[in-house]
């Protein structure tokens, strides 16, 4: 008998050690958001929030904050995106994982199950005494596009009795591979919460990977949360929700791409734009709902020709999933020298006001900077070659340079978290030719490069030592120096797999993973090493706008001269990231800027009567 479960052992480690030895191209789970704050940054906590919340409470998280809002939650960690889910009820979803909320994995983890995220309610007034129809009621899903909660994993409803001063755990349930949203509802009696000071939470246990290979141990056991609502007045089968909102976002409307550098796109001009783009509506409630959707693009930083158009009315009926393609006819155009942003919207504009209005109407961005990319800016998975001959390694990702008169300057990367950062390896950066269809001359060849990981959905730029000029189809990628993991982001929403080639054994092969890599080439002009031309960067239309200190490390100034109308500053990086978008009254206005990290920035500021700026901001911090 021990023989037999020896040989069984032995058999199952040969399976094992044999599938971890043979290199392959990997993608594993990882969470993210769009945050534009720099790891261990304190988060602001509104002002003005009462001490204690009263019925209802409703929250389906279609904010454009990617951390819940403060007004209804006390803690950050779970991650508010509108990716991670499958068929959600509602746009945006709350999703738990075992990150934390600078995307670190928490220094708990282990294989074990482990306490990981948190959502936890302000105080409520629950002093209902007797009141038998409070019920708390929500939507979940388990794995959506990520990675599935191991059975020994689970999502936790709790419930905080103030007299007692303790927590009870309420509901709970293990994990499992993904299913549609299930709602669930809680009916609570119980004395000891219907009390003022009453509080709900959600939480979920995740678990590493027992991997072998350290760089493999990333986030996983992934949570999707909806349409939280919390009232009396209720019973079992009040499962009804009168909202009608879309459930996805506009997206890019660039053909190919979801940003280009913006003299690049000059040249493709319209033809490089979508005729046509998906809207995809859900109505809960239990009435028709009759819309006149808005569709508007917009430019930010200058004045240009926008464009709107009004579809004709149409109604959902109840309960009903609706998807359609809507066409529009615009090429982007504004008075923008070197980079461009346009706000774009799509409002549902409903007959009859519902629930959550906010809801029902979308604003994206469509940004021309000084880069390609695939990806939309947000990193549902990690990709990465490992396995034994994966130290010689070879990724390379296919691109067009549309002008010719550019030269490849510098490639940013995005790269996700290991545990305790054991995918952070050097690499060489490599830009290839083309040789029909597949990567062929070796064009240029750079060592020291290593992943840093700056924020949550921040890229890392590196730059070339020496400014390649590339024309046509090229591709830039990396040689590997070792076996590890470097878990490069992995956009699962934009398909560009069959840009993604890999050499392990001498062969070019294409991926065979759907998605886009998180790696962007960008460009400048052979005469100078930015996309920016310091010419362009400063113009008024009509009273001059003044903006100092500059250099600065605190607070900047914004002085309109007599002008004392509302103005609009936008402060953006110079990948066209908005870091800042705020509507100030003049005639001065102080901006903090003592949070943001050292470097060069673009500040634009403009107002209705016409004036207008637009300038470098340099950060320096001693």
């Amino acid at each position: 008998m021990k023989f037999k479960y020896i040989v069984y052992i032995i058999c199952f480690l040969v399976v094992v050690l044999g599938n971890y030895s043979q290199a392959q191209e990997r993608l594993v789970s990882v969470t993210s958001n769009p945050v534009l704050i720099n790891p261990g940054q304190s988060i602001p906590f509104k002002s003005g929030i009462p001490d204690t919340l009263q019925l209802p409470i409703r929250d389906d998280f279609s904010g454009f904050s990617p951390y819940p809002e403060s007004i209804r939650w006390t803690d950050y960690n779970v991650n508010i995106n509108h990716s991670f889910a499958i068929n959600p009820p509602t746009y945006g979803v709350a999703t738990f994982d075992a990150i934390d909320s600078t995307g670190t994995i928490y220094s708990t983890a282990t294989v074990q199950s482990f306490l990981a995220d948190a959502l936890t309610s302000l105080p409520v007034n629950l002093f209902l005494p007797r009141d038998t129809t409070i019920y708390l009621s929500f939507y979940y899903q388990p794995q959506g596009i990520g990675d599935a909660p191991e059975p020994e994993d689970s999502l936790v409803v709790e419930f905080y009795a103030p007299d007692n001063n303790r927590w009870f755990r309420i509901w709970s349930t293990p994990g499992s591979t993904s299913h549609d949203f299930r709602i669930v509802m809680i009916n609570i009696t119980d004395s000891r919460f219907l009390q003022k000071g009453f509080r709900f939470r959600f939480r979920n246990y995740a678990s590493l990977s027992p991997s072998y290979e350290p760089s493999l141990k990333v986030n996983a056991d992934h949570w999707n949360l909806d349409y939280v609502y919390l009232n009396n007045g209720r019973h079992y089968n009040d499962t009804i929700m009168q909202d009608a909102a879309l459930v996805q976002p506009v997206g890019s409307l660039l053909l190919n791409y979801t940003a280009m550098p913006w003299e690049h796109f000059k040249i493709a001009g319209i033809s490089a734009v979508k005729a046509i783009f998906q809207v995809s509506l859900n109505n809960l409630s239990s009435d028709r709902r009759v819309f006149s959707p808005v569709f508007r693009i917009s430019p930010v930083w200058v004045a240009g020709t926008g464009f709107e158009k009004n579809f004709q009315s149409d109604e959902v009926k109840a309960f009903q999933t609706l998807n359609y393609d809507a066409a529009f006819n615009y090429g982007f155009t504004s008075d923008d020298k070197d980079s461009a942003l346009f706000e774009v919207s799509l409002d549902l504009n409903q007959a009859t006001p519902d629930w959550i209005p906010g809801n029902d109407k979308i604003v994206s961005e469509q940004i021309f900077s000084d880069y390609y990319a695939y990806d939309d800016g947000s990193s549902e998975a990690g990709y990465g070659l490992v396995g034994e001959g994966s130290r010689t390694a070879k990724l390379a990702y296919r691109f067009n340079n549309l002008k010719s008169g550019d030269s490849l300057f510098a490639v940013d990367f995005f790269f996700n978290r290991s545990f305790a950062d054991a995918s952070r390896k050097y690499f060489r950066l490599a830009v290839w030719a083309d040789d029909n269809n597949k990567p062929g001359e070796l064009l240029y060849d750079q060592d020291g490069a290593i992943p840093e990981y700056n924020g949550i959905n921040k890229f890392q730029r590196i730059k070339l030592d020496t400014a390649q000029v590339v024309t046509g189809t090229y591709y830039v990628g990396w040689l590997q120096t070792t076996a590890d993991f470097l878990n490069v982001g992995f956009d699962r929403q934009n398909n560009h797999g069959q840009d993604i080639f890999f050499n392990i054994s001498g062969t070019w092969q294409t991926s065979e993973f759907e998605g886009s890599l998180m790696i962007r080439p960008v460009f400048a002009n052979k005469s100078r090493k930015s996309g920016i031309d310091p010419a362009d960067l400063s113009h008024n239309l009509n009273n001059p706008v003044k903006i100092y200190p500059n250099p600065s490390n605190d607070l900047i100034r914004i002085d309109c001269g007599d002008q004392s109308e509302t103005i609009r500053i936008t402060l953006t990086d110079l990948n066209g990231r908005i870091i800042r978008n705020l509507r100030e009254t003049g005639p001065v206005c102080k901006i903090a800027v003592s949070d943001l990290p050292n470097g060069i920035y673009l500040i634009q500021v403009q107002s209705d009567s016409g004036i207008h700026t637009r300038q470098k901001l340099i950060i320096i911090h001693e």
